[in-house]
């Protein structure tokens, strides 16, 4: 049998497989697990009716200020943001007279979850056995006619019981092993706008106080799930709900804490929080960072080299790279000055490719600038994971991409 052939029929033959996986009845493909949603969150009826309970402590997170200014009949206060990273959390509690044997109930100020997130968290990390929230905060309890008072509660000091610590927390260098390993997903809670100007190398935005209500209640674990459950790389790529999670935000105390609370409550069981967040990642010169550039910046940065831009030379200042197909980007055409490294061989291809191209390159200082077909194409996000694992630092994806291009009148090189 010629060679062409045999390789046509091997082509045709994993490509029927595919078609063939593609179009599996639904009774083989792989089902969701139901999710089990914790009961975390209670409502100020029941608050107003469980108070005075056996083991019952509510824990306020405000700042001392707030408290010192009204705070529910009774309760402790514990301020969130006075809370260090790496601070002995179980002490500070103990303090306050926590053993972690209670039924605590965590509060803050109403649509300002994240203290009262961030403080759920800690007691949950910390092994507490039983962590409940308030659902509307304090402006819930007001609203219910509950009772309020200025004078502060002095409890007096108790050892913190609870010597377990629970895997919810997850460190710097956890986070760096993790992106874009199968099964995993790491969430940015700053929001799309923020994430754009830089994040950790494959995490997906998602804001997370978009779903708070004016009210500053939660929305139902189900409607939380399947609002969650839409993001993704892409539309056709959503998340996979039974994988592996960690959610970050700005620091202690903000989105991410937020973030870690309603992926709780919607049933995401292996799930961790980076408390430290981006101030700490992009603190560490050595972390690659991920950013999305504007077609309009790459132009400017192009023309800056004209001589190169017009020879459709490599540009000198950073790495260029097309990561879609070798058919691609020879027909239709490509960016001037850009070099071609398939997706699916970019591991196999890069090092080869910038030792003809940009055999000076530094890694650790000049960028890498990524580019495929357009928004929904995922290769330059892959890329970019990979072009991390590779020692680059400063990542450039040009998500608007060819199309982007087009669009603003730019031409292509052949």
């Amino acid at each position: 049998m010629p060679r062409f052939v045999a390789a046509g029929a091997v082509l045709a033959a994993v490509c029927c497989a595919a078609t063939v996986c593609a179009q599996w009845p639904p009774w083989l493909a792989k089902k969701p697990r139901e999710p089990r949603y914790p009961d975390i969150l209670v409502s100020a009826a029941w608050l107003a009716e469980q108070r005075g309970g056996l083991g019952l402590v509510l824990v306020d997170a405000r700042g001392a200020g707030a408290y010192r200014g009204g705070h529910i009949a009774g309760a402790v206060s514990l301020p969130a943001d006075s809370i260090l990273p790496g601070a002995p959390f179980t002490s500070i509690a103990a303090s306050r007279g926590l053993t972690g044997e209670e039924r605590l109930v965590v509060y803050g100020e109403g649509d300002a979850l994240e203290d009262a997130a961030h403080l759920f968290w800690l007691f949950e990390v910390s092994g507490a056995a039983d962590v409940l929230l308030l659902d509307g905060g304090i402006d819930a309890w007001r609203l219910s006619g509950g009772a309020i008072e200025a004078a502060v509660v002095t409890p007096e000091s108790s050892p913190w019981r609870r010597d377990r610590e629970v895997v919810r927390r997850a460190t710097i260098d956890q986070v760096d092993g993790e992106y874009g390993r199968l099964g995993g997903e790491i969430i940015d809670a700053r929001g799309a706008a923020v994430w754009e100007r830089g994040h950790i190398p494959h995490s997906l935005p998602f804001d997370f106080s978009a779903l708070v209500r004016e009210d500053g209640t939660l929305p139902a674990p189900q409607e939380i799930r399947e609002r969650f459950g839409l993001t993704g790389p892409r539309p056709s790529e959503p998340v996979d709900l039974d994988g592996r999670f960690i959610v970050y935000g700005a620091g202690p105390s903000d989105a991410g804490a937020l973030g870690y609370l309603m992926l709780r409550l919607a049933g995401i069981d292996s799930l961790r929080y980076f408390p430290e967040g981006w101030s700490a990642w992009s603190a560490d010169s050595t972390r690659p960072v991920v950013r999305i550039i504007s077609a309009e910046e790459l132009r400017d940065r192009l023309h800056a080299d004209s001589l190169r831009f017009v020879a459709d030379r490599p540009p000198s200042r950073f790495v260029l790279l097309d990561v879609r197909s070798s058919l691609d980007f020879g027909a239709p055409g490509h960016l001037a000055g850009a070099a071609n490294v398939g997706s699916h061989v970019f591991d196999d291809s890069l090092e080869a490719v910038l030792a003809e191209h940009w055999p000076g390159i530094d890694r650790a200082r000049d960028p890498m600038v990524v580019y495929c077909y357009g928004p929904n194409c995922v290769r330059s996000r892959n890329c970019t994971t990979r072009a991390a694992r590779h020692g680059f630092v400063r990542l450039e994806i040009f998500r608007g991409g060819i199309d982007e291009w087009r669009k603003i009148g730019e031409p292509l090189a052949f």
